[in-house]
């Protein structure tokens, strides 16, 4: 497979090593922006990767195009570049109109929408793809799970979701600074911590009924109980779907 990356930031480094680690045949071509993260590639898979001298050069030499620039440079970079109607292309840029895209890129084999996380460098969790197209499911199958968005609605609505990656991660430093508070190790809070809900994550993802069931599986009057019951009467679990909305807006937007 030629692929190539026009844009070299944390999550094109994270799908080029996804790629690279996943034992296929694969040959990337990377663009020459962000020079430490690039050649942080090549030298690591010097076998697969190559730094190209021009984002032209990506396009012709390459089978798939991920473009992964700045949502406000995108249509500059696009309306620079020549595409012929075999190349396939992979938009990563969060609010790209496709339509307008498409008029500047012509006729394309693929033109897609895709939200890949940093964990794509483990090939683990989720790729969103919109619109479904098997050719792109078996590529992105490759470095997770994907989940295919049949509208733009359902898009937006997934990208928006992963707003709460940062707000998760603190909210886990948070409970382990508590642990090593009164008196835990920080290497043993975070090692049950990360542990715990990874296999929480796991459970709501087999259990069959709603997940508000699940959470009300407390024994009454039990620990889990009482820390639910404070929450809900803090309103504090109600924060947490309303920072979304400004967050959907925002994606919304073209």
């Amino acid at each position: 497979m030629k692929l190539g990356f026009i844009g070299t930031g944390i999550i094109s480094s994270a799908l080029v090593t996804g790629f690279c680690e996943s034992g296929r045949d694969v040959s990337v071509l990377v663009s020459p922006r962000t020079k430490e993260r690039a050649e942080a590639l090549r030298d690591r898979y010097p076998d697969q990767v190559r730094i190209a001298l021009e984002n032209q050069q990506i396009v012709d030499e390459s089978e798939w195009i991920f473009l992964a620039v700045l949502p406000q440079q995108a249509m500059k970079v696009l309306e620079e570049l020549h595409f012929g109607p075999e190349k396939k292309l992979i938009s990563l840029v969060p609010s790209l109109d496709m339509e307008e895209a498409s008029k500047l890129t012509g006729p394309l084999a693929v033109f897609a929408d895709v939200v890949p996380l940093p964990f794509a460098a483990k090939r683990i969790g989720p790729v969103v793809l919109y619109p479904p197209v098997p050719e792109v499911k078996e590529l992105l199958s490759i470095l997770g799970t994907v989940v295919e968005a049949e509208t733009r609605e359902q898009m937006s609505i997934l990208r928006t979701s992963t707003a709460l990656m940062s707000p998760y991660y603190m909210l886990l430093s948070k409970v382990v600074s508590w642990c090593e508070s009164k008196g835990l190790k920080e290497e043993k809070a975070r090692t049950y911590l990360t542990s715990y809900w990874g296999a929480l994550s796991q459970m709501a993802a087999e259990f069959p009924g709603p997940l508000d069931e699940l959470a009300r599986e407390a024994t009454p009057g039990g620990l889990n109980w009482q820390a639910l019951n404070d929450l809900e009467e803090k309103g504090a679990l109600d924060e947490w779907q309303k920072v979304l909305d400004p967050v959907l807006e925002r994606v919304r937007k073209k």
